[in-house]
């Protein structure tokens, strides 16, 4: 597949992981006269795991880890949610976010991401914050 291919908006394999494509999020417009590009708002890398993928990030446990300024664990606790995995077509993003008290660390992790002292949408590497999947 090109470079091409992908940036026109087709999905691209992604052998045993699933497909990606590119696209945009944008303002609808009741009018032909209002179309133009000032309309898009962000640009998006959109990835569709496969059944397997999206398997085993359901059956996974997540491991929340709280650390205060020296490195000390101060809680730990191990996910307990129903596993649901958010749609990447229907537009879907949990606005939860994680916190810090007393500048101790709690990160809060989603499909392998991280922040520290704040919340996340999933994805990436983390800050300071020792997760642990089972």
């Amino acid at each position: 597949m090109s470079r091409t291919w992908a940036t026109e908006g087709h999905s691209v394999p992604l052998p045993r992981l699933g497909t990606m494509r590119f696209g945009v999020r944008s303002k609808a417009v009741e009018n032909l006269e209002d179309v133009k590009t000032g309309l898009i708002s962000v640009r998006r890398i959109i990835f569709t795991p496969n059944t397997e993928v999206k398997e085993e990030l359901k059956n996974t446990s997540i491991q929340i880890t709280c650390l205060d300024e020296d490195g000390n664990v101060l809680k730990r606790v191990t996910s307990g949610d129903s596993g649901d995995i958010e749609d990447p077509e229907s537009g879907n993003q949990n606005g939860e976010q994680g916190g810090s008290q007393n500048q101790n660390q709690c990160g809060n992790t989603s499909g392998g991401g991280n922040t520290s002292g704040g919340g996340n949408t999933g994805g990436g590497g983390g800050d300071d914050d020792d997760v642990t999947y089972d």
